[in-house]
């Protein structure tokens, strides 16, 4: 309770100590209301009670102040006015931070609806953009029918076109998902060396058009084999490394390190994945709001695509992980994305290196990853003879042969001072003939130098990055060999599923929509197989019991169909009292292609799931896997 005085009978002393205290306590600019409200005057007009509140201020600091009066009779009829005082302190701190939040929270929502107005404006011409080429495309096409390569040329913008659109409603859909806290982790076994040999082969077009200087250096990394969500995982990389490809000009460089951190956490790996470039960089206004959904920073130099979701969505990602995304840059200097990321780890049999055990190999590498690669083989127990360059090597297997020796393998940079991969890969052969395996270390894109490297007398190619689990297969397909022929991957998928002859089997195809259908038929039609389809889910099932069992190799199954979706339908063939009914391999092939999707379909008891639009090589491989006999 704040005391102004204690004053005797009439109004001059109670006007003078009001007065008094005013001067010597009430702030100036609140003075003049004080004096009005605790007046004799206006409180015997006062037909009600009444309270105002003041600042004090005083030695001790300034304090908030309420005043209040009321109104009583007396006994002998007379009105009193009893007049309180007290601190207020903590109310109005309390309405100060509600008026701050509401405004906080007005600014917070005024920034969102403009950022998100001006999102809309943004997809509007994104989304107009693919769309109006893919419209003009086709009507390019039609009317140039009998000039097949003006409709091919025509048919590859459309492909781009309409794979720039899908990656648009990806980003929208992902957010939207994240957002809604509807978004969830798939929980799969997968080796991150192929994981970064998915994300190299996808920008490695790219890279070669923008002649750009990609490196990939590998630290530490002792387990490859990983539990996660394989697909968030490269989304994040797929986005910053296309980031990096938009902003760095032709000729320029950019650069991955993969390398796994400590961590006192039992069966789970601490990774680090470092992008960085000598691209334009970002300003410093732009860094502090990277992250928030819809933002994207307007450059002279480069014009801005995409939604503006793609960083928001990255760092959500990495922070289900248990991780983060850290951005620097400088404008004219270039950006670092350090993408930290939690994985837990296989649990994996000691894998035996008795195979590999004193085995003498040849590495010649001129770079700075030559002790890299020396350990990585010394540590699956080989005897190393490591050299600097082509001469060099060609120089050891002279004296291996005079010695009686031979080596395991050789093992040789494609370019290297002196003489490069291939051209010692040459003279090798005309030193020790066929007897010795060599591969060549090359970018993780081999494909142009593959025919004269054939010819050379190169029998398998490791790509860049390269992984401890990419020499163990290798090494296991030389110990399986007898000739020396070793296997080689394909960068062309459709032309591998277009090889392969699956004249015997016959499949099941469940799909409403006539153009997927159409789609599906064509494809799967390069392979030989019988096809069989059905229009809904409960069709499905009916053909299905109505055969004899295998009569079906194989069923590709839509989701969203009418009378039994493909969820209803899967259950209800697995639920048949027969073997046969319990092993078909049932694929779903659906544009219900979130994790929670794939989740699902496994759940029901399908067995593979292909997202829409159809990556070939998935096709390619899930029918290589569930039809080989």
């Amino acid at each position: 309770m704040d005391v102004v005085g204690t004053f005797a009978e009439g109004d001059r002393p109670w006007t003078e100590g009001i007065k008094t205290y005013a001067d010597n306590f009430v702030a100036e600019s609140g003075k003049e209301q004080f004096l009005h409200m605790t007046s004799l005057e206006h409180l015997r007009q006062a037909k009600e009670n009444y309270t105002f509140s003041y600042e004090k201020r005083s030695q001790q600091g300034t304090h908030y102040i309420q005043m209040l009066a009321t109104f009583i009779q007396t006994k002998d009829g007379h009105r009193t006015a009893v007049i309180g005082f007290r601190n207020i302190d903590d109310l109005i701190q309390k309405e100060r931070s509600k008026e701050m939040a509401l405004q906080e929270a007005f600014v917070a929502a005024e920034a969102a609806n403009k950022a998100k107005t001006q999102f809309l404006n943004n997809m509007s011409h994104d989304i107009r953009t693919p769309m109006n080429g893919i419209i003009g495309m086709t009507a390019i096409a039609k009317s140039h029918i009998n000039e097949p390569d003006r409709v091919k040329d025509s048919l590859d913008k459309i492909d781009k076109a309409s794979k720039h659109l899908l990656s648009l409603i990806n980003e929208v859909l992902d957010m939207s998902k994240i957002e809604s806290g509807k978004s969830e982790l798939m929980h799969e076994n997968f080796n991150l060396s192929d994981l970064i040999d998915n994300l190299l082969n996808m920008v490695n077009n790219d890279v070669k058009k923008q002649n750009i200087d990609l490196t990939v250096n590998i630290q530490d990394v002792t387990h490859e084999d990983v539990i996660g969500d394989s697909l968030r995982i490269q989304k994040i990389f797929t986005n910053l490394m296309s980031n990096a490809l938009k902003y760095t000009p032709d000729g320029g460089n950019i650069w991955l390190t993969i390398s796994e951190k400590t961590t006192n956490r039992n069966n789970v790996g601490c990774y680090e994945f470092v992008f960085e470039d000598n691209g334009i960089g970002m300003s410093e206004e732009f860094l502090d709001k990277i992250f928030e959904p819809f933002s994207r920073e307007e450059n002279g130099s480069v014009k801005a695509k995409g939604t503006g979701l793609g960083m928001a969505i990255s760092r959500n990602i990495a922070r289900m992980m248990n991780g983060d995304i850290v951005v620097e840059s400088k404008l004219g200097v270039g950006s670092k994305f350090t993408v930290t990321i939690f994985l837990e780890l296989q649990e994996k049999q000691d894998e035996s290196l008795a195979a590999y055990a004193n085995r003498k190999v040849l590495l010649a590498n001129d770079s700075q990853t030559l002790d890299t690669y020396r350990d990585m083989l010394a540590e699956l127990g080989m005897q190393v003879d490591a050299v600097a360059n082509g001469c060099d090597a060609i120089e050891m297997v002279q004296q291996a042969i005079e010695h009686g020796e031979k080596y395991f393998a050789c093992i040789l940079e494609w370019k290297m001072e002196c003489m490069d991969g291939i051209e010692t890969a040459r003279a090798i052969r005309l030193e020790a003939g066929t007897r010795v395996p060599i591969i060549l270390i090359s970018s993780y894109d081999w494909s142009d130098i593959e025919p004269e490297a054939r010819t050379a007398g190169v029998n398998a190619f490791i790509g860049k990055p390269l992984f401890k689990s990419k020499l163990m297969r290798i090494f296991d397909e030389i110990l399986h060999s007898t000739d020396n022929k070793l296997t080689e991957n394909s960068s062309k998928p459709f032309e591998e599923l277009a090889k392969r002859d699956y004249s015997g089997c016959r499949a099941l195809v469940a799909e409403d929509n006539e153009l997927n259908l159409e789609i599906i038929k064509e494809i799967l039609g390069t392979t030989g197989i019988k096809i069989e389809t059905a229009a809904n889910g409960s069709e499905a099932v009916d053909m299905v019991m109505e055969h004899e069992d295998d009569y079906y190799d194989i069923v590709f199954m839509d989701i969203q169909m009418p009378k039994m979706n493909g969820y209803d339908a899967t259950r209800a063939i697995r639920a048949a009292d027969r073997a046969y009914c319990k092993m078909l391999p049932i694929i779903a092939m659906t544009a219900n292609a979130f994790a929670e999707d794939v989740a699902a379909a496994k759940t029901v008891g399908m067995n593979e799931h292909i997202a829409k639009p159809v990556d070939l090589k998935i096709l390619e491989a899930t029918m290589h896997k569930w039809l080989r006999k």
